[in-house]
C-alpha cells in the first residue's frame, strides 16, 4: 500500500487491520468491512486476529473510529526507546493529515486542532509514521 492511498484510506475495518499488523497482531481471520467482528455458526470469524498480548485470537481494535485504541497506537510509538525519528514522523504525519502547516509558529487553534484529531486521523499518521514514508 503506497502513501496516498494510507492517506485516502476511510476509517473502518481495514485501516483497523493494517494498524493492527503493524501493532504486532498476526494470523488475521478475512477482513470484513461490514461488521466489527463475526463468529458464524460453522465457526467462521471475521476481523479477528492473534493478539500480541496474550497470543490469544481475538477481535482485533476498532483503531480508526475508537479515540482510546488509537491512544494506544500514540502510546506505542511514545514507548519506543530511542527514536526521536519515529516520534517526530508521526508528529508531522499528523500535522499534515489535519491541516496544521508544519514549520510555522502554532497558534492556539493549530494546537486545539492536533489535540482533537480523529481516531481515523491517528492511524493514518501512525502508519506513515512507522513505515517511514515521506511526509506530504
Amino acid at each position: 500500500m503506497n502513501e496516498q492511498q494510507i492517506w485516502d484510506m476511510k476509517p473502518g475495518r481495514q485501516l483497523d487491520a493494517l494498524v493492527a499488523k503493524e501493532m504486532g497482531w498476526t494470523n488475521f481471520s478475512p477482513v470484513d468491512p461490514n461488521c466489527d467482528h463475526a463468529v458464524g455458526v460453522d465457526g467462521y470469524r471475521r476481523n479477528f486476529a492473534l493478539d500480541p498480548g496474550d497470543g490469544k485470537q481475538k477481535p482485533f481494535p476498532l483503531y480508526s473510529t475508537d479515540i482510546y485504541a488509537a491512544w494506544e497506537v500514540e502510546s506505542t510509538i511514545a514507548d519506543i526507546v530511542d527514536n526521536n525519528e519515529l516520534r517526530a514522523r508521526y508528529v508531522v504525519a499528523l500535522m499534515h493529515i489535519v491541516g496544521v502547516e508544519y514549520g510555522t509558529p502554532w497558534s492556539p487553534d493549530d494546537i486545539f486542532t492536533l489535540i482533537h484529531a480523529s481516531a481515523a486521523d491517528r492511524c493514518r499518521a501512525a502508519l506513515l509514521a512507522l513505515r517511514g514514508g515521506e511526509q506530504r
